[in-house]
């Protein structure tokens, strides 16, 4: 392992996130990344992995999520891996945000959060895990280079 990479696994609890954003936090700042940009990391990050944690087994059991970061000049990668039930994020319907607040669907606004603060999301599934990958770019933004998700 690299120093511009870091790898954990987080058990299914919620009590894992504040480990989560130790180690987050650690790793940012050994590569200068700014507080805004490692905020918009972590709400990327908690987002991800609350969604996991929260809907993603339909049993009691202990379950593993494996996180990798790396640095790859502005770009820092995330990828999440887990056991739990099919789910890509990418399908979460867009918020309307044009109707009031009581007649707007609950759920999926941190979704709607996490692909507009990032480059690229993509999911895939694959040997019965989920594995979604998100790119977001960290530093001074190139205003040459539009965001795609």
């Amino acid at each position: 392992m690299s120093p511009s990479e870091l790898h954990f696994t987080l058990r299914n609890q919620r009590s894992e996130i504040a480990r989560m954003f130790t180690l987050l936090e650690g790793f940012c700042q050994s590569h200068g990344i700014s507080d805004d940009d490692m905020f918009n990391v972590r709400l990327v990050l908690d987002e991800a992995v609350i969604n996991v944690i929260v809907h993603g087994y339909d049993d009691t059991r202990e379950h593993a999520i494996n996180v990798s970061l790396s640095m790859d000049g502005p770009l820092l990668a995330l990828h999440i891996d887990d056991d739990g039930v099919a789910y890509n994020p990418l399908d979460a319907p867009v918020p309307r945000f044009d109707l009031p607040v009581e007649q707007r669907r609950i759920g999926g606004l941190g979704v709607h959060i996490m692909k507009t603060l990032a480059r690229r999301v993509e999911y895939r599934r694959a040997n019965e895990r989920n594995n979604l990958d998100i790119v977001i770019q960290v530093g001074a933004q190139d205003e040459s280079s539009p965001s795609s998700t």
